[in-house]
Order: structure tokens, then sequence, then C-alpha cells
């Protein structure tokens, strides 16, 4: 008999679908759920230790000019600093940090590579911080989302690539890019494509797991005991591996963040992990708690009102053989008139 407490399970059922889909698709066209990424890599400084190391070696002279030669677009701020110091040192130094925000705010695009790059389930994006990276409270404005599953991604392979055809043909070796961070982002790529091979199973789980409570509303009156079983089954499997998925977004995007912002900082790399779509998996993950819980208690009241249902039936089974038995005395043993007008009475005969 259906009751209105398993609305809870359906309902619960349906947001944990639409939750986990979201989460698959976040991303993957621009301006669509953008900032629900896994992971941000702020790369709008990345070689700005070119610029400091090269000024703060010990370049005396003409080797100072050939330096300020190299920089390339830097060039003018340079030739500024070192002409109003001389060949101090220290002075030099001083004064490239009066230009640090102007360098900041134009190296990615001088060197031909966008100021963040947001890692999401199936595609990355890439874009510009606006109105500049160092504004307090800059936003986004998203250039490009590019599909990146199954084949993978690295944010190494993309910054590479963008280096090279760039005006000064760098490559990562030239901004000093250590093993390390390659690492790093070596670990996320796994994590990421094992999260989103999971991620799938989800959607196609949570969508059986949802089909399957909206079809408890029909059976639940005819077959109870098979329609509870499966949703407490399939249902307990989602809730499972939609923890995992939300374990591995938590924890894997912020080691690897950690690792970036540890080994990256050398180069003007840094990273984030996405707060917003941990917090979409997670509520996917309650929602699906939510679901077991609902067809447990189910299961449960059906259980107790067939226990109780077989006691009560038992006892009126008992009850009606008791009286059944006794109506039956009571007419044997009625009075009959015999063929002389006499009255005898008849006794039941016992065995």
């Amino acid at each position: 008999m259906r009751h209105p407490s398993t609305l809870v399970p359906i309902v619960a059922s349906i947001a944990a679908f639409v939750l986990v889909l979201l989460a698959l698709v976040a991303g993957s066209s621009k301006g669509f759920m953008e900032s629900y990424d896994v992971v941000t890599f702020n790369t709008s400084t990345l070689g700005q230790n070119l610029v400091y190391k090269q000024l703060s070696g010990d370049q005396p002279g003409s080797a100072a000019d050939g330096v300020c030669e190299k920089l390339g677009f830097l060039s003018k701020a340079c030739e500024d600093a070192t002409s109003a110091v001389g060949d101090a040192k220290d002075d030099l130094l001083n004064a490239l940090g009066d230009i640090e925000n102007d360098i900041a705010d134009q190296l990615a695009e001088k060197l031909g590579i966008q100021e963040f790059y947001s890692l999401h389930a199936r595609t990355v994006c890439e874009g510009e911080y606006s109105p500049s990276p160092t504004a307090k409270g800059a936003g986004r404005t998203v250039a490009n989302c590019i599909e990146t599953f199954p084949n993978g991604f690295n944010v190494s392979d993309i910054l590479d690539k963008e280096l090279r055809v760039g005006p000064f043909k760098l490559t990562l070796e030239d901004i000093g890019f250590s093993d390390e961070v390659q690492s790093a982002l070596d670990t996320l790529n796994r994590v990421i494509r094992a999260f989103t091979i999971i991620l799938i199973v989800d959607v196609v789980l949570t969508g059986l797991s949802m089909l399957a409570s909206l079809l408890a509303i029909f059976f639940l009156g005819r077959k109870e005991r098979p329609t509870l079983i499966i949703n407490a089954v399939l249902s307990s499997i989602v809730f499972i591996l939609v923890l995992i998925t939300g374990v591995l977004a938590t924890v894997g995007s912020r080691i690897a963040a950690s690792k970036a912002n540890k080994y990256g900082k050398d180069i003007g790399l840094s990273a984030k992990a996405g707060t917003k779509y941990t917090i979409l998996i997670w509520v996917a993950v309650g929602f699906s708690l939510l679901t077991v819980v609902g067809w447990g208690f189910q299961a449960l009241r059906y259980r107790n009102g067939k226990t109780m249902g077989s006691r009560h039936h038992g006892a009126r089974d008992k009850e009606g053989y008791r009286d059944s038995e006794e109506s039956a005395m009571a007419q044997s043993n009625r009075p009959v008139w015999n063929g002389r007008g006499m009255r005898e009475v008849q006794f039941a005969r016992t065995r």
C-alpha cells in the first residue's frame, strides 16, 4: 500500500540525479556553470620570475642592457629602471617593485597565454580576469571551453603550445617549469579522468534509481517486496559511488592545488580548488543518502506491517475456528420430533 512517506526517497532520487548530471556537464560550454570548476590555475603572472631573475643577477653595464633587450615588451620599463638607479642592484630591485602590478596585468597577454584555466569534469575553460588580474574582486571572462574527455588534459601541454606560438617563442623550460610542478599536474589529470569516469557511472545509476523510484508509485500496491528490495539495493550502490566522487573532488583537487602552489610559486603559477563544485557534489551525496534512508524506512515499515498482519490473521483464524466448532455443537444438540410426537434430543457424536 502506498504511503505519503514514499515521496521522500522519490523526490530525493530525482534531486540526486539532477545534481550529478549538472556536475558532469558543468563548464561544457562558454557561460554554462563555468564557475563550478574542479580547480582553477591562475597564469596571469606566469613567467614573472624571468624579469626578477634577470634583473636581480649580477649584470654590470652592457650586460644589463642586453637583459633589457631580451625582455621584449618590458624592455622600456627595464631601461627606465636601470637608467634611474645605475648599477646599484638593490635600488634596481626597488624600482622593479614599482612596475610589478603593470607586469602582472599585461604579462600573460604579451606572452600569448590566457590568464586562467579552469578544469571541469569534461572540459577546460580559459579566459582573462576583468578588469585586471590584480584588481580586488576581479571577475572572470571566459574566452573558450575545450572538450578534454576521454583523452585527458594537462595544463602544461596547452601552456607550452601557447608559449611556443607567442611573440617570444618560449617554452616551459624557459620560464623554469619544474618537474615537481609537472608531477602535480599529471596527478591532477589522472584524478580528474578517474573522477569523470565514476561521475558518468553515477549519472547512469542515479538515473536508474530515479526511474525505479518513479515506477515504485505504480508497483508498491501490488509487488511491494521486490520493488522495495530493488530500490534499496540500487540507491545504496548509488550513494557509495557518489560518496567516492565527492571524496575525489574534494581531496584530489585540494592536494593538486596545494602542490601547484608550492612548486609553482617561483614561476608565477597558482591554483585554487573549486568551492562551488565541491558543494554541488556533496549536496548530491546528501540526497543520495536521503534516498537510501527513505527506501530503508519503507522496507522496514513493510516488514513490520507483514509481521503484525500475520499475527492478527493468525489470532482471527483461531477464534473463527472455535466459533465454528461451537456452532456445529449447538446445531448437533438441537431437539427433534419422532414419529409418535415425542421430542428427542440428538447429541453430537464424538469420535
